[in-house]
């Protein structure tokens, strides 16, 4: 019975994995090196690979969330940094209580920024210099049409005014009638609308995370040279 059992289960699974090839060879290509290549930054990471591992099994809307995730850890983590930075400790602060030390430095500015919504960060991400106006237009236009959309389940922010063409059969007489086509938008269109989404998603989310993931290497680059990686990442 247990052998039976695991059988079942292992076809159950070879299954999943099957009607995940079509996804992989539609995604990998496109995310193939922002996956093999790390940003050097431990904080951020585990999102990159957790969103290319989505885009290849063609979780596209799960890699959406991740990736309004990833936009706002990235320049909450970078204002906390670049600003954290001007706070200087004396030799004596330091020494025999690293940590400690740690947590005072950045204190303050982790309550500026922790709790901070988007709006503000790309706001202070362009006035700090993180991020160009035109970065900061297009940052904009994502937290539309991609945080707020699907966090708020914001139907008219996701597809806009996008329509469909659409028509009803209905049975009458004994016999299936079609209803004359008409073509609203999928917003008002309550039928539909999840599968639509689905579809939505498969076309943005390699877009969308591959902006952001060039965009987390160049502001990588603007606030440590090689040797701050090299010493941020042996203190994780």
């Amino acid at each position: 019975m247990e052998d039976q059992q695991n059988q079942k289960m292992n076809d159950e699974v070879n299954e999943i994995i099957q009607s995940r090839f079509e996804f992989i060879n539609r995604h990998y290509l496109s995310i193939r090196d922002a996956y093999h290549n790390t940003y050097e930054w431990s904080e951020l990471d585990p999102l990159r690979h957790e969103i290319c591992i989505c885009i290849m099994l063609g979780l596209c809307q799960a890699a959406i969330t991740l990736t309004n995730h990833l936009l706002e850890s990235l320049l909450k983590y970078s204002l906390i940094i670049l600003h954290g930075r001007k706070k200087k400790q004396k030799e004596e602060e330091i020494k025999g209580r690293a940590v400690t030390s740690i947590v005072e430095k950045y204190k303050e500015v982790i309550e500026r920024y922790g709790n901070a919504n988007l709006d503000t960060t790309i706001n202070c991400a362009c006035t700090a210099g993180l991020i160009s106006k035109e970065q900061k237009k297009i940052l904009h236009d994502f937290r539309e049409k991609f945080r707020n959309a699907y966090s708020h389940s914001d139907k008219i922010k996701t597809f806009g005014k996008n329509t469909i063409p659409v028509s009803c059969v209905r049975l009458e007489n004994e016999k299936f009638v079609q209803d004359e086509k008409s073509e609203p938008e999928i917003s008002k269109l309550l039928i539909g609308q999840g599968l639509y989404q689905a579809m939505t998603a498969q076309n943005d989310a390699p877009k969308y995370f591959l902006y952001i993931d060039n965009l987390v290497r160049e502001i990588r680059d603007k606030l440590f040279d090689p040797l701050d990686k090299d010493n941020h990442e042996n203190k994780h």
